[in-house]
């Protein structure tokens, strides 16, 4: 593992670089569609189906909370620039700013409203809340992938077949990531299946890889709620520590962009022996040099973690 924090270092600093770089290109007019992405996650499905046909840029990069970002010096430009931006919509990126922005721009795509419309049924809500962290179950992000193909081929129908070969791509690639993921992550026992984290980003992810049946509710919990906001109470420490004693939860899992305060506050309040994973997990943030890798390196921690 600590080669794997190594080459993670690495990786965003070589990231950070790389970001400046295509951002200032992106400005070049090389007759690319312009595509720009709230999220990263957004960004790789955008460059996997487009390719070398469009210039794809994230707007939020790093470890910034994409639940609160404002608009910052030459995010207007990047936005002006952009014959087609697409959010996660369903109430993640609820800075004011950049909701407007989202809501007057022609070629607004809201992906996570259009997953919602193909399969109502799966979209989730935490205490009557939409849960936006759609990406964290790999089967119904590719439900976003129609909307994509659409955009692309209404601005550049002359790609079109370009664009719908690489979207069933995608998709069957990504399909068999989920179904592989799911097998890897059933190997661990179903005991040791449960995951507490810094914020409510897992719901979706639990669903789909830790659970078999109705039972996945229990088997995720987190001190903060779907936006990170870093205001806890003692009900919300409370309710934690029980959760981690009624099912003897040994390891608890920071994630990398979220002050690790709140889990070390419950693991010193816990009755049994807790400890907090030394490796973070990706939740609003990607992390890695690609959406695939980012889930597989979350079910990779947590299996080695529930295993040692």
């Amino acid at each position: 593992m600590k080669i794997i924090t190594i080459f993670l270092s690495l990786f965003l600093c070589l990231f950070g670089c790389g970001q400046k770089r295509e951002a200032t290109s992106w400005f070049t007019d090389n007759g690319k569609v312009k595509v720009l992405s709230t999220i990263a996650m957004i960004d790789d499905l955008v460059k996997g189906i487009g390719q070398d046909r469009v210039d794809s840029l994230s707007l939020i990069v790093g470890e910034i909370d994409p639940h609160s970002y404002e608009l910052v010096k030459g995010d207007d430009e990047k936005i002006a620039n952009a014959k087609i931006v697409i959010c996660v919509g369903l109430g993640l990126e609820h800075g004011a700013s950049l909701r407007y922005q989202m809501q007057k721009h022609p070629g607004g795509i809201f992906l996570g409203d259009e997953i919602q419309k193909k399969v109502p049924e799966k979209i989730l809500k935490v205490e009557g809340e939409t849960d936006p962290h759609v990406w964290m179950d790999i089967s119904l992000w590719v439900n976003g992938i129609d909307a994509i193909v659409d955009a692309l081929v209404k601005v550049d129908s002359a790609n079109a077949p370009f664009y719908v070969r690489n979207g069933k791509r995608l998709r069957e690639e990504m399909l068999a990531a989920h179904l592989q993921l799911q097998r890897e992550m059933l190997e661990v026992s179903e005991e040791k299946r449960y995951l507490v984290t810094s914020h409510d980003a897992f719901h979706y992810f639990t669903r789909a890889y830790l659970a078999q049946g109705e039972d996945w509710e229990v088997r995720c919990a987190a001190p903060e709620g779907l936006a990170p906001e870093g205001q806890l109470s003692t009900q919300d420490i409370k309710r934690v520590v029980d959760h981690l004693s009624q099912y003897k939860i040994g390891v608890v899992f920071p994630e990398s962009n979220v002050s690790r305060d709140a889990l070390k506050k419950i693991v010193s309040c816990c009755g049994h022996p807790v400890r907090c994973s030394e490796y973070p997990l990706y939740g609003d943030s990607m992390g890695t040099q690609n959406y695939l890798e980012m889930i597989r390196h979350n079910v990779h921690v947590l299996k080695e973690e529930w295993t040692r």
